[in-house]
């Protein structure tokens, strides 16, 4: 009887439940929202904006056309600023979602601007309510497996490290493994749509040059120097006001804001077009303030910050994003400890969302921007950097913790090496293996005024033939910056089992050694499952280690992400076969063995010479 009762408990439940689901939508009501058919042009009304603050003020408007099909389901109402306020800025960035009046009831969203209008031109475009109305028919519920889209990447050269001279011949610029982030066009946008503005708690100029390109693409456009503290904790959430995501919070600011068009009950409409375009979402949403209305002779822009959170983002679609008031996700908290020149310690925190394209870019760009805030410094440095990524436990993850530590030395911005230091985070939040939740970001910092480099400018050994076993001792020419040339000492000793015949011995700094690896075996830079991913982001040599490798050109295998440098015969005839692609690859060279010296010096550069094994050598 009691299993009947929570059986009939369930059904119950469930049902509500999918009641709920099919209730949680804007209905349509003739009484508060005018469709299209009846709006004519000539007719008057009003829109509601923020021009400063969070007070709401109206601007009068004309209708002046309707253009039916502007895309293939979006209709648009052409209007006139008509009212003094309206004239000084125009349609301006951040006013996209202004609800806009006839007779008292809702006709749309105030969301299309042109740039360039002759003064008091004062032309834009209102996207229907109905349009927007019918966004949340599809579907008010958060989508907790919401894993993005891909949509902005990074300027590649701004990811890796640059990559010099192998011993098997150059290698192509871009390595060949699927991690590689391209550079995306940087054209205007040439739609009315009017952009999205992106605040940024940031004076760095090569942070905006990084971004801008990158945003500008998808019709978010970069403030530099705004998203920092508003002058009030709590805005109003109502019609007219600053809604938007806060896709960084704290020590590190970063806000993308519109206006707020409608609500019911819990539920929002805003914007009266497509933020990203991502379609059903989970990310939180926040209210905000409006310092001024920056006019400009392109196109004027609020300059706004955030206030706080105030609900979740569910739905980023053409014509609107709708969204629901009161609980909202989590942000991924990162913490840095900086130690500066002057040996002080600086404790900075600030949070990302958890956007899987925006969350790593983000994160990169805080570290980077806090940086070079607090260490206001151009010339030579050196940087030690550790950092920790730590994964929340899951079944399917072998390693919970991604443990970096690395040294950096050179002249200008010591944020650049800091930003590079956590791209891993590019590889989990984009991974096509398994949703990895990361627990927390650590960085560990400290910037010295000195700087240490050196380049590997040559080798000796004392003879070119060798037994297995013996020992080679190394004299490895370094050049310091700005310094005469040194010898550092290093050694080898050649295996037992090696093969007679020619070796190359290769002497290289940790990234230049890292290249190498690519180069040779680039298969195993390509894994098949999460735990290969992750095993792959913890690798990276140190850049103060002089690396010495025995290889042999002996081709070997990687198969499935794994690499056999002696592969058995069955195995070879399996990669032989016509009948399958994808599995595995050869790899050219086979290591022998690998030794690290540590040295003074972040290095840069490689080496090698050709010996020859002869077990009768003496």
């Amino acid at each position: 009887m009691e299993l009947r009762r929570i059986s009939i408990a369930i059904i119950t439940a469930t049902i509500l439940a999918g009641f709920a689901l099919a209730e949680a939508q804007i209905k349509w009501d003739s009484e508060k929202f005018m469709p299209l058919a009846e709006i004519k042009a000539g007719m008057q009304g009003k829109c509601y904006t923020v021009f400063s603050g969070t007070t709401v003020e109206p601007f009068d408007f004309e209708v002046i056309s309707i253009e039916y099909n502007y895309t293939p389901t979006w209709h648009v109402i052409w209007i006139k600023g008509l009212s003094e306020n309206f004239k000084q800025t125009g349609g301006a960035g951040g006013m996209s979602g202004s609800p806009c009046y006839i007779d008292g009831r809702l006709i749309g969203a105030f969301s299309l601007a042109f740039w360039n209008q002759r003064e008091h031109a004062n032309i834009g475009g209102v996207t229907p309510i109905q349009m927007m109305v019918e966004v949340t028919h599809r579907g008010m519920t958060p989508n907790p497996e919401y894993a993005g889209n891909n949509l902005f990447k990074l300027p590649k050269n701004l990811v890796a490290q640059d990559i010099d001279f192998f011993p098997l011949g150059e290698i192509p610029k871009t390595a060949p493994n699927q991690f590689d982030i391209p550079h995306l066009p940087t054209t205007k946008p040439k739609s009315a749509v009017i952009q999205t503005p992106l605040a940024l708690s940031t004076t760095n100029p090569q942070i905006m040059e990084v971004l801008k390109p990158v945003f500008e693409e998808y019709g978010m456009v970069p403030i530099q120097g705004s998203g920092g503290g508003a002058p009030m904790k709590n805005a109003p959430v109502a019609s007219g006001q600053i809604v938007g995501i806060e896709y960084a919070r704290g020590d590190f600011a970063a806000f993308g804001y519109g206006t707020i068009t409608y609500i019911e009950g819990k539920q929002m409409l805003a914007f009266g077009h497509a933020m990203n375009g991502e379609g059903n979402v989970n990310l939180p949403i926040s209210s905000g303030y409006v310092h001024f209305i920056l006019p400009l002779n392109t196109r004027s822009s609020k300059y706004a910050s955030a206030t706080e959170p105030i609900g979740t983002l569910v739905q980023d679609r053409e014509g609107a994003i709708a969204g629901v008031i009161g609980d909202y996700p989590n942000f991924l908290p990162i913490e840095a400890m900086i130690q500066t020149t002057d040996g002080k310690t600086h404790k900075k925190k600030y949070e990302v969302v958890r956007d899987p394209d925006m969350a790593s870019i983000m994160a990169m760009m805080g570290v980077w921007n806090i940086i070079d805030s607090i260490e206001m410094y151009r010339g030579d440095h050196q940087i030690n950097i550790d950092t920790k990524i730590k994964l929340a436990k899951q079944k399917d993850l072998e390693t919970h913790e991604i443990s970096h530590s690395n040294i950096f030395s050179s002249s200008g911005s010591p944020g650049i090496a800091a930003y590079r230091s956590i791209s891993p985070l590019i590889d989990l939040m984009d991974n096509p293996y398994n949703k990895v939740v990361i627990d927390k970001v650590d960085i560990n910092i400290k910037i010295e005024d000195k700087r240490k480099t050196a380049i590997i400018e040559g080798l000796r050994i004392e003879k070119d033939s060798y037994h297995p076993e013996e020992l080679i001792n190394i004299s490895v020419i370094l050049r310091p910056y700005l310094e005469n040339p040194i010898i550092q000492k290093a050694q080898i000793t050649i295996p037992k089992n090696t093969p007679e015949g020619q070796v190359t011995l290769l002497v290289s700094s940790g990234a230049s050694y890292e290249n190498w690896q690519r180069q040779r075996a680039p298969l195993n830079y390509q894994p098949k499952n999460i735990n290969q991913l992750v095993k792959l982001l913890q690798r990276g040599e140190n850049n103060s280690d002089l690396i010495v490798e025995l290889f042999i050109p002996k081709f070997g295998m990687t198969v499935q992400g794994e690499e056999f440098p002696e592969p058995t015969v069955s195995m070879l005839s399996v990669m032989n076969s016509q009948t399958q692609s994808g599995e595995g690859g050869y790899t050219r060279g086979r290591t022998l063995h690998t030794e690290k010296t540590s040295t003074g010096y972040v290095l840069a550069g490689s080496r090698f010479l050709r010996i020859m094994v002869n077990r009768s050598a003496r």
